[in-house]
C-alpha cells in the first residue's frame, strides 16, 4: 500500500489528474524521461524511499510503469533492494523502506534497463532531524494556527493539513524559524461540512535538494526529507 505521504500527495493528484496517464517504459528511452525522488524519514526509525517516473516532463502527469526487464534498485551503504511497485488509478509509485533513519545518510536510487543504459545514480541524503512540538487538541479553523518545532536548519521546511471534512492545505516557511503560524481561513472545508468538525493530520517536512542522474533528460528531482506528523480535531 501507499505510505501516509504517499497518500497525503496523491489524494492531492487524484483532482489533477483529469488528464494523467500511464506508459509503458517498454517504449521510452531513459532520455524522454524525468524523476521525482524522495528518501524520507520518520519519527518511527524507518525511511521510505521512493521514486516516481514520468513520461516527458513531470508536469505532465504520464506514469511510467516499468516494462520487464527494467528495475528500480534502492540502495543504503551495503543494503540494497529492488523497489515495489504500488498503483492508485492512474498513478504509478516505486519504493523501499529500510531500517534506519539518521540525519546525514546517503540514499541513491538506479533504474536499470535493457533499453539503454539506464539512469545508475540519484542520490539524496537526510536533513537534520527535527521534534514536532505537541499541537492543541482542537483547533478552530478560524483562529490562526501555531506549529513548532526544534532544532532549527537551513533546510526547507513546508506543511500539510488533511482531513475528511477539509480540503488539503498546505504551506511552505520562509526560511526556518522553528514555527509557522497556519492563519486563520487557510483551512476549508469541503461542501456542506461547513459546521463539522473531523480528525486532521498536520504533516510537517524538512527537505534538502539531491542530485537526478542526468540520464533522466527530461528532468524533475530528488530530496531528502524528515518527515512528523500530528492529529488534532479541526472545528469550525
Amino acid at each position: 500500500m501507499l505510505g501516509a505521504m504517499g497518500f497525503i500527495k496523491h489524494s492531492f493528484l487524484i483532482g489533477l489528474c483529469a488528464a494523467c496517464g500511464t506508459e509503458s517504459s517498454g517504449s521510452l528511452l531513459t532520455s524522454g524521461m524525468s524523476a521525482e525522488m524522495s528518501a524520507q524519514a520518520g519519527s518511527n526509525g524507518t525511511t521510505t524511499v521512493t521514486a516516481e517516473l514520468f513520461a516527458g516532463e513531470p508536469i505532465q502527469l504520464i506514469f511510467v510503469d516499468l516494462a520487464p526487464g527494467d528495475q528500480l534498485i534502492a540502495h543504503h551503504g551495503s543494503m540494497s533492494q529492488t523497489m515495489e511497485k504500488e498503483q492508485l488509478l492512474t498513478i504509478v509509485e516505486y519504493s523501499a523502506t529500510f531500517d534506519s533513519a539518521v540525519a546525514g545518510d546517503s540514499y541513491s536510487v538506479e533504474l536499470m534497463r535493457s533499453i539503454d543504459h539506464g539512469a545508475p545514480s540519484s542520490s539524496m541524503t537526510i536533513p537534520t532531524s527535527f521534534d514536532l512540538d505537541p499541537v492543541e487538541a482542537s483547533s478552530s479553523r478560524a483562529a490562526d494556527m501555531i506549529v513548532s518545532w526544534s532544532p532549527t536548519s537551513s533546510d526547507a521546511m513546508s506543511w500539510q493539513i488533511t482531513g475528511d471534512c477539509l480540503t488539503t492545505a498546505n504551506g511552505t516557511v520562509q526560511g526556518d524559524p522553528g514555527m509557522a503560524t497556519i492563519p486563520a481561513g487557510a483551512l476549508q472545508p469541503v461542501m456542506g461540512q461547513g459546521s463539522n468538525s473531523c480528525t486532521a493530520t498536520l504533516t510537517v517536512s524538512r527537505a534538502h535538494a539531491g542530485s537526478l542522474d542526468p540520464g533522466f533528460g527530461d528532468g524533475g528531482g530528488t530530496q531528502g526529507m524528515q518527515v512528523r506528523t500530528a492529529t488534532f480535531t479541526s472545528a469550525p
